[in-house]
């Protein structure tokens, strides 16, 4: 949120006709005649309301653009709003809404096959068909950035020479509390304890929202160097390399070969291409679908030897949120180039990737999550009780925990529908969600209209994860998509007995039947007697939690990740030292 004088400039301002905060504006703001350009969004219904001003075309809000949805477009549309303007914290991205609509539909209409919508359908025939033209234009775009690896230039490219011959370079939106973020400290730290010392991380926005940071401490603690894309720390710098005449050039040669693109994807691809061309790493391994794309396209054309792209989830045509319509085309451009390989951590996620890109499953690798057992131990049954005694549950209740970001395809309604259920069936049964996220208000708001809503705890992501996951009983997890989930991973490995639905890796994240129990429906009353028959057998839970950590030792051990890693980027590797070499791509 912007302090208030920050919000009263900016209404002042001109050239603010209309503004939007994600927040209730500060008691203390004083708007007199400015009332009518402010509007606000409403968490409650996941919506906005924007004001009504005749002229203006262009709408400031500040929130952020990732988390707009369809309605949201629509009422700025239908209010006579062209741009959208989004406030970042340390930067302002502005866009058509038109183009933001355009991208809402192109993601329906390429989920529809997915959502088992079929030509057969009258309806389907006209959404079919515009995909067949979205195609034609996916087509033009491929063959766009196939030309833009393609004009790169050697001028663009460091000299084999002169790369860093032991150096590798994380490349990841945030670090915040997420399961990607954990396999991104997870592999870090293991490579680092193989001898691979010469790890630096590069984050797209650290600072940028509360949270984003959760890992960083740990992994400075490690002696792991963690650098913000852009950030304040990196502003002096950031001055000195435009002044300076050689950066100069190469700019302008980058621009050209940019050329085309939309205007933020250039600034991107220009701020990552500096950072690697300043770094010379011989690998460069990207994480999740923001930063595969853009660093992917910056690192190929800095010339690195090896790129890692590693998906971490189901192709993103299924989460709208985060889909944009060059994904399908960059992706494909990159995998044209023979320094790339395609990672992801299931076999699910890998065939999903495959099918949305047109490749055979064959050719994106299959690296499962690492858990390290030395760091996941149970906790003292003391603590435990002391952790449970401090959340307020009583020393006999049974306690279905939960652990994951508050986000649409997590369906975290759904886990309190099915919770619901078992607290009104069951009155010794409480629930504890770890979390945050868009849907947090409307996660509290549902809870508090349950007759039982003094019994469910929603909390903020714990650095403790391990004491907070052995204070549970159970752990239910009922996510949309998942590639391979860290929380019941990690569940298992403390000994809690899991039960899961929905599609992705979840299935492969567990032993169905052993160590917890898979179910394909997401209706929450089937789940919510499953959960009620497994909570009335403490025999059963028993048997589940004991063989918990062997399932997670023999399919998921951290040595079994770093060697499949080290592979990928083809290393050598000493106890004394870790030496990387790589083919230079063809130039």
């Amino acid at each position: 949120m912007l302090p208030e004088p920050a919000i009263a400039s900016l209404l002042a301002h001109p050239a603010v006709t209309a503004l939007v905060l994600d927040q209730a504006p500060p008691p203390g703001l004083a708007l007199g005649a400015m009332e009518g350009r402010l509007g606000q969004f409403q968490r409650a219904d996941y919506t906005w309301q924007v004001p009504a001003r005749r002229g203006a075309r262009d709408l400031l809000y500040i929130g952020d653009c990732a988390g707009l949805t369809a309605r949201m477009i629509r009422i700025a549309l239908t209010r006579g709003f062209l741009n959208l303007t989004c406030w970042r914290v340390d930067d302002w991205h502005r866009r058509p809404l038109l183009l933001l609509a355009g991208y809402k539909v192109l993601s329906f209409v390429q989920s529809l096959p997915a959502r088992g919508v079929r030509g057969a359908d009258a309806g389907a025939q006209v959404l079919l068909g515009a995909e067949r033209y979205l195609r034609y234009v996916e087509t033009h775009q491929r063959r766009r950035f196939a030309r833009l690896l393609g004009d790169a230039t050697a001028a663009l490219r460091i000299p084999l020479q002169q790369i860093v011959h032991a150096r590798i370079l994380f490349v990841c939106p945030t670090l915040c509390a997420g399961g990607a973020e954990r396999q991104i400290v997870n592999t870090a730290l293991g490579l680092r304890q193989q001898g691979i010392a010469d790890l630096t991380i590069l984050v797209s926005n650290l600072r940028g929202r509360p949270g984003n940071d959760f890992f960083y401490h740990q992994l400075v603690a490690a002696g792991i160097e963690v650098r913000e894309l852009g950030g304040p720390a990196s502003s002096i710098d950031a001055w000195r390399d435009a002044i300076d005449p050689a950066v100069k050039a190469l700019l302008r040669r980058l621009a050209r070969v940019l050329r085309g693109l939309p205007a933020d994807l250039q600034q991107e691809i220009t701020n990552l291409y500096l950072a690697i061309h300043a770094l010379r790493p011989a690998i460069v391994h990207a994480w999740l679908d923001y930063s595969n794309v853009r660093a992917g396209l910056a690192a190929v054309l800095a010339g690195v030897p090896r790129l890692i792209l590693s998906g971490r989830n189901v192709s993103p045509i299924h989460f709208d949120y985060i889909y944009q319509p060059w994904y399908r085309p960059a992706y494909q451009a990159l995998l044209g180039s023979p320094q790339t390989v395609f990672i992801n951590n299931s076999r699910a996620g890998a065939a999903d990737y495959a099918a949305w890109l047109g490749l055979p499953p064959r050719e994106i690798g299959v690296i499962r999550n690492g858990v390290d057992h030395a760091a996941i131990t149970r906790p003292a049954q003391a603590a435990i009780a002391a952790h449970r005694h401090a959340l307020g549950f009583p020393a006999a209740a049974l306690v279905i925990g939960g652990m994951f970001r508050l986000s649409e395809e997590k369906r975290p309604l759904l886990w309190l529908e099915v919770v619901a259920r078992v607290l009104a069936a069951r009155a010794g049964t409480h629930g504890c969600l770890y979390g945050q996220g868009p849907l947090a208000e409307a996660l509290n708001a549902r809870i508090h209209s349950f007759p039982e809503s003094g019994r469910v705890r929603l909390m903020a992501p714990t650095a403790d994860a391990r004491l907070a996951l052995a204070a549970c009983d159970l752990l239910l997890l009922t996510s949309a998509w998942e590639g391979t989930p860290n929380v019941l991973l990690e569940a298992q490995a403390l000994g809690v007995p899991v039960v899961a639905c929905g599609g992705g890796g979840t299935a492969e994240s567990m032993a169905d039947g052993e160590t917890g129990l898979y179910l394909t429906e997401s209706d929450p009353d089937p789940i919510a007697t499953t959960v009620v028959r497994l909570l009335d057998d403490a025999d059963r839970r028993r048997r589940l939690g004991q063989a918990g950590p062997r399932f997670v030792a023999e399919q998921f051990g951290m040595a079994r990740m770093i060697d499949e890693t080290i592979a990928a980027y083809a290393v050598v590797s000493t106890s004394a030292t870790a030496k990387l070499w790589s083919a230079a791509p063809d130039s």
